[in-house]
């Protein structure tokens, strides 16, 4: 039986047999036990020994006397029953201490304590403390001095500075009141020695003194110490190679430390490494000297990681070697990835790698590691010429506007003796061994590529994929000796297939080269083979093959968001309507907080209102339609990029599934674009640092022009504020318009910008072009997502190759005859299937030439009629273009410059006087 006061329990006494009447107690204690919760068990029993008065702001002990006789007692749980500002110490043990205040005037608290035995069943005591008001003694104060940081397995001195303004200090009491690894020593004593030991991570420590004058008043302190854990020392090994650089130095550059090796004839290398912990999260660069005859003091860089996780990778043998992890080589594309990085030599942090990562493409990549391998290694015992006032590969490599002309002049100039497949081959990374099943995705890295690729891969080496059409297929993998991941497919998946077509393509086979890694992703590139068949089923061409740049991904690795995150609208690049599963467009979602969703796809038309949308583990899902006419999107984000957050997406369509990836952004603009933001010059970024050929050039009558051709658009901004580019078109004549004309004038193009996420003078958009014919109706368009620059003002003082690709020019003769000059990306003849840039001129005469042209410093160069010319812009205006022509290498004169009248459709040079 339970008793829950004492006279209740007096009540019970009397009516017991006499023989338990001893339990029975009164005073200044009042005791409880519990029912037994296990009949075969016996309560404990408990006491509570101690003063029954203490002064004020004095320190009082209470013990618990507890038995439990077919058991033991397991714990105490002391509390205050009633009083305040009491605090109770060591409240889970037998004795408690309890440190009292000041009072005004005598006053009861009481105390209770709880114990429980080791079957469960408890039992309860209270105590009643009168805290006497002690008006003729003031209590002490006391303050604690030293360190508040310590290394472990250290001595030192904590110090209690006390005082009694009436009295004296008559004893002291130190003790540790929470942490770890310290102990006391002189705990009698003002100063207290306090040693710490050995720990593994750092610790917290409160260490608190009593002191006590000589009328019983009592005073504390706390002090709180952080013991420091002494970095533990690493060692491993770092087994890897340096392409190139046979008999050389490597170096390992952590923080302010640096460890060297020598490679051997093959570049392979043995690096010792020894740090503590303290420099795991530094970035581990390893370097080497080229061992170029054009170019020696130039360095091969590896990938940058934490050194934390290399000697993580590093495993319980303590050594890493380049076929477990490609951070351990160095060659052009490593290297060719370290500079572009931005403020490479200033980048501490991994957060700041990972950013840098998302402005790597890695056509580019792969594009200037060969350009760098070119370099390096020269042609035929000769250097390639570099750019004008460029004298070391440094230079050239950190300037990205130059390195991105010299890559295309090289592309152009030496077509033959391009090294990024050589390098691409030569370089890959080893990619992970696949121990388990895997679910991988892969994302183009262009926003504006469909090439969903998702695969399921065993650990024997069988598996199967999905693809962007539906199409699926079993297959078989193997990591090749170069360490490719290589994909065939049982049967070849049809990618494209209509009955009015003659043929359709079949995907054979996917290889993928690794080439770097971006957090939970792979980047490198796919190259895939395909075969055309004809209707019947006959192999036409086998040997058709595509690269496409992007990486793969776990889709377990996905990045979770929550429904805070998604709530909003989004722009989601490559979703298709649910009528037609086939088209895919850049979508508006609007996500609301009822988990409802309308779906927009401009390009199309189509608009939902009926969708809705959730998270599952963290991952989006958009629903669209109900039963078999249902339609569920699942988006796994990747990673973040310089636009948006790469995504791939299971969708499923009457009962049917698709691999879908893209681009997806929220909307982070409250309002659209105004006049203010679409006046200037503009060039079109998509990301990656790939820049596209477009030059927007929006005057303050906002009329426009694109590249340097005839300003004849036509800007405004609608009352949502997209940015809307139109071009007029006589309904008779065809000529341009500058506007309807009452009807003269048909709407033949627009080209619209709705704007989702602005920084300073970028922009993201989607960017949807829409053609109409003569009667209104429209006809192709299609969207993409974007990103433009906006420039510093209108001043355009150089050639780049947006600008001259787009550039027609007639010449005017005395004669009234004229030649043509048309700059253009185009394939030259030779053979060669690479496009270039070329200059094609129709002379008066009627013969034709077509001569390659490429940029140095932003000044055009090429050849006519024999002769190596070169071109310079001048002037830039807005109604005239002034260029410099004359013979490579000379100085442009007044007779050499050339006034271009860029009203019309082509620049117009007049007949010359």
């Amino acid at each position: 039986m339970k008793s829950t006061h004492s006279s209740f329990r007096f009540l019970a006494c009397s009516t017991a047999l006499s023989v338990f009447l001893y339990g029975c107690g009164g005073g200044s204690s009042d005791k409880d036990t519990s029912p037994n919760p296990d009949q075969g068990n016996r309560v404990p029993t408990v006491t509570i020994n101690g003063d029954n008065s203490a002064q004020e702001a004095s320190v009082v002990t209470l013990n618990a006397a507890a038995s439990d006789s077919d058991g033991s007692i397991s714990k105490y749980a002391w509390s205050i029953t009633s009083g305040e500002n009491v605090t109770l110490n060591n409240s889970d043990q037998a004795s408690v201490d309890l440190t009292l205040p000041d009072v005004n005037g005598d006053t009861q608290i009481t105390i209770s304590v709880t114990v429980t035995d080791n079957d469960g069943a408890t039992a309860r005591d209270e105590h009643t403390l009168t805290i006497v008001d002690n008006a003729d003694n003031q209590a002490p104060t006391v303050v604690i001095n030293g360190a508040a940081e310590v290394n472990e397995q250290s001595e030192f001195n904590l110090t209690a500075t006390a005082s009694d303004n009436d009295g004296e200090i008559v004893s002291y009491f130190w003790q540790l009141i929470s942490g770890e690894g310290v102990t006391l020593s002189d705990t009698d004593k003002a100063q207290v020695k306090v040693t710490t030991s050995d720990i593994d991570e750092d610790q917290q420590v409160t260490i608190a003194v009593m002191v006590t004058d000589d009328d019983g008043a009592v005073a504390t302190a706390q002090h709180l110490l952080l013991v420091k854990a002494s970095a533990q020392t690493q060692v491993f090994t770092l087994k890897g190679r340096v392409n190139n650089a046979a008999n050389s130095a490597v170096n390992l550059t952590v923080g302010d430390q640096v460890f060297t090796a020598t490679t051997n004839d093959s570049g392979e290398f043995s690096l010792p490494v020894e740090l503590d912990e303290s420099y795991n999260s530094q970035l581990a660069k390893l370097s080497a000297p080229s061992n170029s005859v054009f170019f020696p003091e130039f360095n091969f860089v590896s990938q940058l990681l934490t050194l934390g996780e290399l000697k993580q990778r590093a495993g319980s043998d303590n050594v890493l070697t380049d076929d477990e992890y490609f951070a351990v080589s160095v060659g052009a594309i490593s290297t060719t990835l370290y500079y572009m990085l931005d403020d490479r030599e200033n980048m501490t942090t991994i957060e700041q790698l990972e950013k840098n990562y998302g402005r790597v493409y890695t056509e580019v990549l792969t594009m200037r590691a060969g350009v760098l391998h070119m370099l390096l290694n020269g042609n035929q015992g000769e250097a390639y010429p570099l750019p004008t006032g460029v004298t070391t590969l440094e230079q050239l490599f950190e300037n990205d506007e130059l390195i991105r002309e010299f890559e295309q002049r090289m592309s152009d100039t030496y077509p033959e003796s391009m090294a990024h497949g050589q390098v691409l081959r030569s370089e890959t990374i080893v990619y992970p061994a696949i121990n388990e099943t895997k679910q991988l995705v892969f994302s183009p890295q262009l926003p504006f590529m469909s090439d969903g690729r998702h695969f399921t891969l065993n650990p024997d080496g069988t598996g199967s994929t999905v693809l962007e059409n539906g199409s699926s297929s079993e297959l078989t993998w193997l990591i090749d000796e170069l360490g490719n991941l290589t994909l065939e497919y049982t049967s070849p998946i049809t990618l494209v297939h209509s009955e009015i077509l003659i043929h359709e393509v079949q995907l054979v086979t996917t290889e993928f080269y690794a080439l770097f890694q971006r957090g939970n992703t792979i980047e490198g590139v796919v190259a895939e083979r395909f075969r055309i068949v004809d209707k019947d089923g006959n192999v036409v061409d086998d040997n058709y093959g595509s690269l496409r740049h992007g990486g793969f991904t776990e889709k377990r690795n996905a990045t979770k968001l929550s429904e805070a995150d998604f709530l909003g609208t989004w722009l989601i690049g490559d979703v298709f309507t649910p009528e037609n599963a086939i088209l895919s467009e850049p979508a508006v979602a609007n996500l609301m907080a009822d988990g409802s969703a309308s779906i927009e796809v401009p390009i199309t038309g189509f608009y939902t209102n009926n969708a809705k949308w959730q998270i599952a583990d963290g991952n989006l899902e958009i629903i669209s339609g109900s039963g078999d006419n249902e339609t569920r999107f699942t988006y796994y984000i990747l990673n973040k990029n310089e636009i948006g957050y790469a995504f791939v997406a299971d969708v499923t369509s009457g009962g049917q599934q698709f691999a879908r990836n893209g681009i997806m952004l929220k909307q982070q603009t409250a309002t659209g674009f105004s006049e203010n933001d679409i006046v200037g010059h503009f060039k079109e970024v998509t990301g990656y640092r790939l820049y596209g050929h477009e030059n927007l050039v929006i005057y303050d009558d906002l009329i426009a022009r694109e590249d340097i051709d005839e300003d004849d658009r036509v800007a405004r901004i609608d009352e949502d504020g997209v940015l809307r580019l139109e071009t007029f078109l006589d309904k008779d004549t065809s000529t341009r318009c500058r506007s309807s004309d009452n009807g003269r004038c048909y709407l033949s193009q627009q080209t619209s910008y709705r704007l989702f996420a602005k920084d300073t003078n970028q922009y993201v958009v989607l960017r949807t072009i829409a053609l109409y014919n003569i009667n209104g109706d429209p006809g192709y368009g299609f969207s993409n997502i974007t990103r433009i620059e906006k420039q510093d003002g209108i001043n355009i003082t150089q050639f780049d190759y947006g600008m001259l690709h787009s550039l027609r020019v007639r010449e005017h003769l005395p004669n009234g005859q004229e030649n043509d000059y048309d700059f253009s990306e185009s394939y030259v003849s030779d053979g060669e299937n690479e496009p270039r840039y070329s200059l094609s001129v129709s002379y008066a005469n009627g013969e034709y030439e077509d001569t390659p042209f490429y940029l140095d410093n932003g000044i055009a160069y090429f050849t006519l009629a024999g002769k190596s010319m070169q071109m310079s812009l001048e002037q830039f205006e807005r109604d005239t273009l002034t260029v410099c022509l004359h013979e490579a290498g000379g100085t442009c004169t007044d007779a050499d410059k050339k006034q271009l009248d860029m009203r019309w459709n082509a620049a117009e040079i007049p007949p010359s006087q």
